[in-house]
């Protein structure tokens, strides 16, 4: 039996998936395939069930998958315990970031990530926030960053950090004639032209089933690019609902007006998500260290 071995058992547990577990391992789909079937020679039991929707853990696999996780947790231990703070972490990290967490906290994040580990690579994703949930699941990446939207706190079998709380505020171009108003009301946000930023084609996002607690509402526009987002806010007369975080960084360009709702808040948390068959290595764990602290000085700041 090869470490490796339990590794790409608890890939193929994440993912659901012998290819993907296979892609994200960095081997060939028939190589990982056959180190677990020389694993099931070895102990003399079948761990998956092949089918055609996936690749799926028998009964006796549901009960070695806790002690593979246990053995590879141990493992990283013993490193620790060995190099202290002069061990060097090697290997792949997957991120998915909702965009608003993209511009404003990921380059800090990312920078001080690879500033104290250069070996590592980081692959980061941008979608909107449901989208980077149905991804978690899958097991297409290791980490995501969202909005706490209400698919979000249905979700199973998911672990997650707050990260912050915020507010949704509304944004429009500076030059439109609303940019010239201090406050508005949510009855009178709802009634104008509504921008939504979406990601594969969906028409349900967590900003909308927000708003549509609050109403009706019309949505002129849905785009998955930030420049094009900011374009059509300068240029007609749209609106959109960003947390203030997000507001504050398109701010910074004068093209963009921020206006606060007067008479309703809407609440949101940015939180960090993994699946609950994810086995958190060294370096992941050390990239939610680095991440909890960068937004609490963040935090700091705007406090």
């Amino acid at each position: 039996m090869r470490l490796e071995q339990l590794m790409y058992l608890v890939a193929v547990n994440e993912s659901k998936s012998i290819s993907l577990a296979a892609e994200r391992s960095h081997i060939s789909q028939p190589a990982l395939s056959s180190a677990i079937s020389k694993l099931e020679d070895e102990l003399g039991v079948v761990l998956l069930k092949r089918t055609n929707s996936g690749a799926y853990l028998t009964d006796v696999g549901e009960l070695i998958i806790v002690k593979a996780k246990e053995v590879l947790s141990g493992i990283d231990d013993i490193k620790a315990i060995a190099h202290g703070n002069s061990l060097v972490l090697n290997g792949n990290i997957s991120i998915a970031a909702d965009p608003g967490v993209n511009i404003t906290i990921m380059p800090d994040i990312l920078t001080t990530f690879k500033y104290n580990h250069p070996k590592v690579n980081v692959l980061l994703k941008v979608g909107e926030s449901n989208n980077i949930l149905q991804d978690i699941e899958k097991g297409k990446a290791d980490f995501g960053i969202i909005l706490s939207t209400d698919a979000f706190r249905k979700s199973k079998d998911m672990q997650s950090i707050e990260l912050f709380a915020d507010e949704f505020v509304v944004i429009t171009g500076s030059n439109r004639k609303l940019a010239s108003e201090s406050t508005i009301t949510l009855k009178r946000a709802l009634s104008l032209p509504i921008l939504l930023y979406n990601t594969e084609y969906i028409t349900e996002c967590g900003v909308s089933s927000l708003l549509q607690k609050h109403g009706s509402f019309n949505v002129s526009y849905r785009v998955d690019n930030l420049e094009m987002m900011e374009k059509i806010l300068t240029q007609g007369e749209a609106i959109a609902f960003v947390p203030k975080f997000m507001a504050d960084e398109y701010m910074k360009t004068s093209k963009i007006k921020k206006i606060p709702l007067s008479d309703a808040r809407l609440d949101v948390s940015v939180v960090l998500i993994w699946s609950d068959r994810h086995h958190l290595c060294m370096i992941e764990k050390e990239f939610i260290r680095v991440i909890r602290a960068t937004c609490s000085r963040k935090a700091e700041v705007r406090s």
